[in-house]
């Protein structure tokens, strides 16, 4: 049978029962397009935590009490931490980091709670640190000035403001520099705003704020929490990373007590390695929002063959006919086997268009996340396991329509 006359054949077996055919191939759309958009946020997800955390600079060596935070920014705020302000002023020495920038050991600390502004409340991470914390973590200032040695030394109440909360709780000023703000019942002079970084994966790097390590003791950190929960140690350039991290991973085990390196009570991360966990996470990701996706189109493929396999039954007769009229098995394979492709096939379009338009609606109104970013790997992937669940799905009803003797077939009518 030539390709048209097939292809006509299957137009007309497949609009008999339009209705249960139309909702079948719903099912392979619905798989499409949640493939390609679940997969696409993904993606995007994962090359926004790359990119903030290659942002933070080639020659940053985080410290941390037990394990690595997200993408390099300070996670799991109010965990216990071993990490002490002996352990900041020897990482500071030359003598123990040489390949460190004078003064490059930068702790942190944070709390997230509320801040305040007139009427207007917003919940975030109140972090405080160095004068250095802004350049170590990749953030410039907007408008404004940071905090100096001598406001850390006397623990001035001073805060410079993210963009995100400055937006939240000054929604009606353009210039929060000079404003006040309360957190929890202190009141601290707004100095500075830090400019837009944007989301890193899931994390809001412009939700937080900033201020002197010894302003947040004193009237923010409960006493509860551990007094450093991070030090960042800056190397004089890229290549001395690996150099600096060993420094600092001997001088802790010193400044510890520990002889054993595996019984170290902290972690040592570069960016190198936290770019490797960033990539691993939206790997990770990838792969299990795709195998959920993927279960839709497989619920699809049974939608599928659940008609191919009553459309048998139904055209019993119509094989029989055409097995007598000179019909070989293989004609009767192919034509069902067409038929089910056929349902991938504009599943597969309509899905893939569903897809790209459900991925740019979520980028229009999910402002809080990374924009999706559809791939065309997405896409293939789509599209190939569409078209292999759909001949998988009519292959064993072709195979039965193909098996039918013709005098058998007959008898059914």
């Amino acid at each position: 049978m030539k390709l048209r006359d097939a292809l006509l054949v299957a137009y007309r077996g497949l609009t008999r029962h339009w209705v249960r055919a139309t909702l079948n191939v719903l099912g392979i759309v619905a798989g499409v397009a949640s493939v390609i958009m679940l997969v696409s946020v993904a993606h995007a997800v994962s090359s926004s935590a790359k990119a903030s955390v290659e942002g933070l600079g080639a020659n940053l060596v985080v410290v941390l009490p037990s394990g690595p935070s997200a993408s390099g920014i300070q996670a799991n705020i109010g965990s216990g931490s071993s990490l002490t302000q002996s352990d900041v002023e020897a990482l500071e020495n030359p003598a123990f980091v040489p390949d460190a920038v004078p003064d490059g050991a930068i702790p942190t600390a944070g709390v997230s709670t509320n801040v305040s502004a007139g009427s207007h409340t917003w919940q975030t991470d109140v972090i405080g640190s160095y004068p250095g914390f802004g350049a170590a973590r990749g953030y410039t200032l907007s408008q404004g000035r940071a905090f100096d040695v001598s406001e850390v030394d006397s623990g001035q109440p001073v805060v410079i403001l993210g963009q995100t909360v400055a937006r939240e709780v000054f929604p009606d000023v353009a210039n929060p520099i000079g404003q006040n703000v309360l957190i929890d019942t202190q009141e601290f002079k707004v100095i500075g705003e830090y400019a837009a970084r944007g989301y890193s994966g899931t994390f809001n790097q412009d939700d937080l704020v900033a201020m002197p390590i010894s302003t947040l003791w004193s009237f923010a950190l409960p006493t509860t929490l551990p007094r450093i929960q991070q030090i960042l140690v800056v190397a004089t350039s890229p290549s001395k990373t690996s150099a600096v991290a060993t420094e600092v991973s001997n001088t802790l085990l010193h400044q510890h007590n520990i002889t054993d390196p595996a019984l170290a009570d902290f972690t040592v991360q570069t960016q190198q390695n936290l770019v490797a966990n960033a990539e691993q996470l939206g790997t990770v990701m990838q792969w299990m929002l795709g195998a959920v996706a993927v279960i839709a189109l497989v619920t699809g493929g049974i939608g599928i063959m659940s008609l191919m396999l009553a459309t048998v039954g139904e055209r019993a007769y119509e094989i029989g006919v055409r097995r007598a009229v000179g019909a070989s098995r293989e004609d009767i394979l192919g034509q069902f086997l067409l038929e089910s492709l056929l349902l991938a096939v504009l599943g597969g379009i309509a899905g893939i268009a569903l897809g790209f338009g459900g991925a740019t609606f979520m980028g229009d109104v999910l402002t809080a996340l990374p924009a999706p970013v559809v791939t065309g790997l997405a896409v293939l992937v789509a599209a190939g396991v569409a078209l292999v669940i759909g001949v998988g799905a009519g292959l064993y009803p072709a195979v039965r329509a193909s098996l039918l003797q013709p005098v058998e077939a007959v008898r059914r009518q």
